[in-house]
């Protein structure tokens, strides 16, 4: 409505894109803008042609987040992984989705519920246990949901494991970016960390199943059919071991076809100053 009431008194509307994923989406996230910064070409071309957004101007320009990973890169190695990298051990970080605090809202709640939360907890256990020379760091927005007694036997159990942890670290800004930009593979429930992963070709899988459903994302887009998509925990070991220790994984070309397919956009990097860049020479035009 505020988008709706500037339009009509001909103030110019800008904004950048900020999840990849918004763009299939038809029932939400739609867009009434005069300039949209988009993730890349690809999305530019697609919400082009989509009936359920309203744009007069759409400019393939990157995700400004991915910014992050480009500077932390092999540059900042966070003391939670330092030990395991240090020890040639490959870098696991799963992004997981915080549950809700009170049993009343987990029981609505699709993605987030306890049941949910506790299997993605359970399976990377067992990943972890299946997996030699790695280390796994589950990292989530929140901690809140920790001091909850449902799930303290497998919080134990965590904690009794060798090569896997729940990241701590939430004094230091952008500290799951830090942790990507040093990921051998990222697991996570969907999310636009995962997409600014792979837009700067670190390999991701997407834990796309739970205790009770299949397809949570993929049924808005499934990144071309490349197999990121993983829909039992069979699939996300099988995957995950060729990602880590196969040189010749097809699922490496996949990713680097991903990034020249949906990602790609004609000037890579320093997405924030093109942005800014461009808005001067829109604002100097007016």
């Amino acid at each position: 409505t505020l988008i709706l009431a500037l339009e009509k008194n001909k103030i110019k509307t800008v904004a950048t894109q900020e999840r990849f994923i918004h763009t299939f989406c038809t029932s939400f996230a739609n867009v009434i803008l005069d300039t949209y910064y988009v993730t890349s070409e690809f999305a530019a071309d697609f919400i082009k042609n989509s009936k359920y957004h309203d744009i007069k101007n759409l400019i393939p320009i990157g995700s400004y987040r991915s910014d992050y990973l480009s500077s932390f890169r092999k540059a900042i190695i966070p003391e939670e992984i330092f030990k395991a990298k240090d020890e040639g051990k490959k870098i696991i970080i799963a992004l997981g989705y915080q549950s809700p605090n009170n049993w009343f809202e987990s029981y609505t709640s699709l993605e987030t519920n306890w049941s949910s939360q506790m299997s993605f907890l359970e399976d990377l256990v067992r990943l972890s246990q299946s997996l030699k020379d790695t280390f796994i760091v589950i990292r989530y927005k929140t901690l809140d949901w920790i001091t909850n007694e449902y799930f303290k036997q497998i919080l134990k159990k965590i904690n009794n494991c060798e090569n896997i942890i729940i990241s701590m670290n939430y004094k230091e800004s952008f500290y799951a970016y830090k942790l990507c930009a040093n990921a051998d593979l990222v697991i996570a429930k969907h999310t636009s960390l995962a997409d600014e992963c792979l837009a700067n070709e670190i390999p991701v899988l997407f834990y796309e199943y739970g205790h009770n459903l299949k397809k949570i994302m993929s049924d808005v887009f499934n990144y071309l059919s490349s197999g990121l998509m993983c829909y039992n925990f069979e699939e996300l070991l099988e995957r995950s071991n060729s990602l880590l220790f196969n040189n010749s994984s097809k699922l490496k070309n996949k990713i680097t076809e991903l990034n020249k397919k949906i990602y790609y956009v004609k000037e890579k990097g320093n997405v924030k100053n093109k942005i800014i860049n461009n808005l001067e020479n829109l604002i100097s035009t007016i």
